[in-house]
């Protein structure tokens, strides 16, 4: 199978396990933070982002690993692998809910086998994203890498117009390419009218993009 983000996305959202969200939403409380805000973590409690979307990176990487998914329990990986940290930052202005971590347990292991079943819907497809950023930011040219990511980004405006990123920071913070070669590429690639972007965000990709760089 090839990863597509796009394609694995679409498949979740469409069956994005949803029954605990009555549970969670009974018993939580809610924070918002702005565009760029970064999420403080507190101890025993687990967070989900409601609205907006929140951006996923080692605490001593600048680099961002990913986005959050919905229904995504932010602060599990870190309570059961304290050796971790992440950093989460909000891509555009967000709201989360947040619950204790001995409710958590209770909605999702005391309370119904339909829960914990969700639960681990949503874990494995943490993973599966993440191995998706892994095959996305592997490849052997940074040129398929901005390829990739081109496409990425404009489907993450489609799903989430607010969040207003342009496409070089975009690609620039999450891979390891020079900022003179990400620009490089893509002002060849809009003199070439492969692609239109306006104010710095990337509008469209308007033919099949050169197979080689």
């Amino acid at each position: 199978m090839k990863f597509v983000f796009e394609t694995l996305h679409d498949y979740y959202r469409k069956r994005v396990p949803d029954r605990h969200l009555r549970d969670v939403i009974a018993c939580a409380d809610r924070i918002s933070l702005k565009t760029n805000e970064v999420l403080t973590l507190s101890d025993e409690t687990i967070y989900f982002v409601s609205e907006g979307t929140m951006s996923i990176a080692m605490s001593d990487d600048p680099r961002i690993i990913g986005a959050t998914i919905e229904n995504m329990p932010i602060g599990l990986l870190e309570y059961y692998c304290p050796l971790v940290e992440f950093t989460y930052m909000a891509l555009s202005p967000v709201t989360i809910l947040t619950i204790s971590m001995a409710e958590f347990e209770r909605i999702f292991f005391h309370t119904s086998p339909e829960n914990m079943k969700e639960l681990t819907t949503i874990l494995v497809f943490m993973l599966v994203f993440i191995l998706d950023v892994h095959v996305e930011r592997r490849t052997d040219s940074g040129y398929h890498t901005i390829k990739a990511m081109l496409y990425r980004y404009l489907y993450r405006r489609s799903i989430n117009s607010a969040e207003n990123e342009g496409i070089a920071n975009f690609i620039i913070r999450r891979t390891n390419l020079s900022r003179s070669y990400v620009f490089r590429v893509l002002a060849e690639l809009k003199e070439g009218e492969y692609i239109t972007v306006k104010k710095g965000k990337l509008i469209s990709i308007d033919r099949k993009l050169p197979v080689d760089y």
